[in-house]
């Protein structure tokens, strides 16, 4: 397009009857014609008249070109032409001699493609609406701290000079194309940075003004940025803390299940005392020495295991106490977060005392267990005068043989002493010989 604006430039020309007659010599005109064919010009057509008043005729009618025109005679119509179907990739504007791939660029050029940025952003971010039709109203359903609200934006409501005036010039459009390239990131959180610039779209949208949304929106474009990013900010900050608490929340309800399981691990062991004291009943219907021995034993073994299964679930306990003390450490130490510093010191609380509280209670079964083995043993001693009479006998075998151990213990001190002494008394003579 620059070789078409070079020739456009020294020549001169009048659009007549939708043909754009350009005037120029033979050359530029021939060197026109072939760089408007270049472009997808389909008419044939040849430079006529004498030579110093040589003419081009070009057709700017829909069937001359593959599909648009790309001469505008005016910005204004460029601009509807813009509303209508966007920004075309080649274009000549007559009256202002802008056009496509120019550098510098015109500054309404500049201006149009800041509303075109602007509008594919708002398109982005709409719920509905937005069709080619004569109903081209983006709508937003946006929900705030004041609950749900709809947003309207017609993009086609604005005029040209309101586009000029809403671009302020270079930087402003950098704003807009870095919100859009924010969104279009394709990663976790897309959807989260789309809310945070939507709900940052809503504060804009809910300031007053006298002039319509599209055109509100076209000076607020460093704004927009600014709420965004300290919006996202925000978010990020409290998604930070709910996440950090939701952890803790989770090994909350871990470690409580895995209390718990161990509780009603202990209590399924637990039932057998209510067994062995049904055994304990069935001592008084029979009285005599045999089966009174194996209900004993029995209340001797339900203690037993009961003291082994309720004292692995301590130890267990033990280790569940340093792990749970270990994994709640690191959010204590959070300083900057309150929310989360409390919570874990108030979880890391509940859950110990829940560990004491389960560690007492299986000490007290343990304790029942021996106090209903000892019932047994004694009720056993006195309805039965056998079992009194063998549990004395055993009592004199265990002090005699203890007894006996302690003499032997005695004596063989006594031998050892003499012995020595032999010896030593010994070694004297022999020293007093060899003198």
């Amino acid at each position: 397009m620059q070789q078409v604006a070079d020739l456009l430039r020294q020549a001169k020309f009048e659009i007549e009857d939708g043909y754009l007659e350009v005037y120029s010599d033979r050359d530029k005109l021939d060197a026109l014609y072939k760089a408007v064919r270049s472009l997808g010009y389909e008419d044939d057509c040849r430079v006529e008249g004498a030579i110093g008043n040589c003419y081009l005729s070009l057709n700017l009618s829909v069937d001359s070109w593959p599909v648009q025109t790309p001469f505008f005679p005016t910005m204004r119509d460029f601009w509807q032409h813009v509303l209508r179907k966007g920004m075309p990739d080649k274009f000549y504007i007559l009256d202002s001699q802008a056009f496509s791939g120019q550098d510098p660029t015109n500054s309404d050029i500049g201006s149009i493609a800041y509303y075109l940025e602007w509008r594919s952003l708002l398109f982005s971010l709409k719920d509905r609406g937005g069709d080619d039709g004569s109903d081209s109203t983006f709508l937003y359903f946006i929900s705030t701290e004041k609950g749900a609200k709809m947003y309207e934006v017609n993009p086609r409501g604005i005029e040209l000079e309101q586009v000029k005036e809403g671009f302020k010039g270079v930087g402003e459009n950098k704003d807009v194309a870095h919100l859009a390239d924010m969104i279009a990131i394709s990663d976790g959180h897309q959807k989260e940075r789309r809310d945070v610039l939507r709900a940052s779209l809503a504060e804009l949208l809910e300031e007053d003004r006298a002039e319509s949304s599209i055109a509100w929106l076209l000076k607020q474009g460093g704004r927009l940025r600014k709420k965004y990013h300290e919006n996202y900010d925000v978010y990020l900050h409290k998604f930070s803390v709910n996440k950090l608490l939701s952890e803790i929340e989770e090994k909350s309800t871990d470690y409580i299940s895995k209390i718990n399981d161990s509780i009603s691990s202990s209590q399924s062991k637990a039932f057998a005392i209510p067994g062995a004291l049904i055994a304990v009943g069935a001592l008084i219907r029979n009285p005599e020495l045999f089966p009174l021995l194996f209900v004993c034993a029995g209340l001797l073994s339900v203690s037993l295991l009961t003291f082994v299964a309720n004292n692995i679930h301590c130890e267990a306990y033990g280790a569940l106490r340093e792990q749970v003390q270990r994994s709640l450490k690191r959010y204590e130490v959070i300083k900057n977060e309150d929310a989360v510093r409390v919570s874990a010191e108030e979880t890391k609380k509940k859950l110990l005392g829940l560990i004491d509280r389960a560690i007492k209670r299986l000490n007290f079964i343990n304790h029942l267990s021996v106090v209903v083995f000892f019932v047994g043993l004694a009720y056993t001693l006195y309805v039965s005068p056998e079992a009194w009479s063998l549990s004395r006998k055993l009592l004199g075998d265990v002090v005699g043989f203890f007894g006996v151990i302690y003499n032997f213990g005695f004596s063989a001190g006594w031998l050892h002493y003499f012995s020595y002494a032999a010896i030593y008394s010994k070694s004297n003579s022999l020293v007093s010989m060899a003198k």
